[in-house]
């Protein structure tokens, strides 16, 4: 098992929705907040694109993207882009995301989290690779 090496909480700033010529749906949640290790963060977590018609309670899950940056107390930023996956929980309003994010500095994490919609809050883990 990967060493943990910090943990993460998010706030959810916007959403931006937009449609392609399949009429898939691409949603963009942008979030802010600090991550151990990390600084302040800033980021945009990408979803879809996914069929209109598919845009339901159904939705059980899918792929996801993140790319952010991280401006660390000596000046320093770090930025991450990755992708994985989201799967709703089945007992809440709660999406359950893991991704692999490769880092400007050259390395790799994995991020683990929870996406809480009725909060607005994303929080969660970050492990080494």
């Amino acid at each position: 098992m990967s060493e943990a090496i910090g943990t993460f909480e998010l706030e959810h700033v916007s959403n931006t929705y937009s449609v392609n010529d399949q009429n898939e749906v691409t949603n963009q949640n942008n979030w802010r907040g600090s991550a151990e290790g990390y600084g302040t963060v800033y980021g945009t977590l990408t979803f879809g694109p996914i069929p209109l018609g598919d845009m339901d309670e159904k939705l059980e899950g899918g792929q996801v993207k993140w790319v952010g940056q991280g401006f660390l107390e000596d000046g320093s930023s770090v930025a991450a882009a990755g992708s994985g996956t989201w799967k709703k929980d089945p007992n809440g309003h709660i999406w359950h995301t893991e991704m692999i994010l490769d880092l400007n500095d050259g390395s790799t994490i994995r991020s683990v989290g929870e996406l809480a919609l009725e909060t607005l809050k994303f929080t969660g883990t970050n492990y080494s690779v």
